[in-house]
């Protein structure tokens, strides 16, 4: 289902051969290696847990894929060095989630894309889980529009499932 979504939101994106990719918390692989499989984009996963990239790696066949092993709030990639940075069902998983966002930016180039898919809570909900369970991250779309706003993302789609959202934001130039 992930890599099917990931895909889907894909296509909502003007890309090109050779353009690099980035999935960022990737789990198992199975978004990247379909998006690998199914396009010219040169891909790669990032997980924080070296068994999710060993899976990944177990099953990577195509030579435009690469999987690696990094904490999500310091990706050790330069700025700018990816035409697209996506982040499926990853981020509320993780507590400093706005971290990993800064650094999905980061890492974007001007006029590049961020493909955002997540469950996205109402304030009030956010707010009581961080002191609920703060071992998770509760994105809520106000911090959400805020952090694109002052990292300059423009908003391209949005489409919401009760608690989940999908976004597609572009890099400013």
């Amino acid at each position: 289902i992930v890599a099917g979504q990931a895909q889907q939101l894909l296509r909502r994106t003007t890309h090109h051969a050779g353009w690099r990719y980035l999935d960022v918390g990737c789990g198992v692989g199975a978004a990247a290696r379909q998006i690998a499989g199914a396009t010219d984009l040169d891909v790669t996963g990032v997980d924080v847990d070296p068994k999710q990239i060993e899976a990944s790696k177990a099953g990577a066949a195509h030579p435009n894929l690469h999987f690696i092993v990094m904490d999500a709030t310091k990706l050790d990639f330069s700025d700018g060095e990816f035409d697209i940075v996506a982040a499926s069902m990853a981020t509320h998983h993780i507590p400093d989630w706005e971290r990993v966002l800064s650094e999905m930016v980061r890492v974007l180039r001007n006029g590049g894309y961020l493909i955002y898919t997540d469950f996205v809570f109402p304030g009030w909900l956010a707010k009581s889980g961080q002191f609920l369970i703060p071992i998770m991250g509760f994105p809520s779309m106000p911090a959400l529009e805020s952090l694109a706003a002052r990292k300059g993302l423009f908003k391209i789609h949005e489409s919401r499932r009760l608690v989940r959202t999908d976004l597609i934001w572009t890099k400013k130039a």
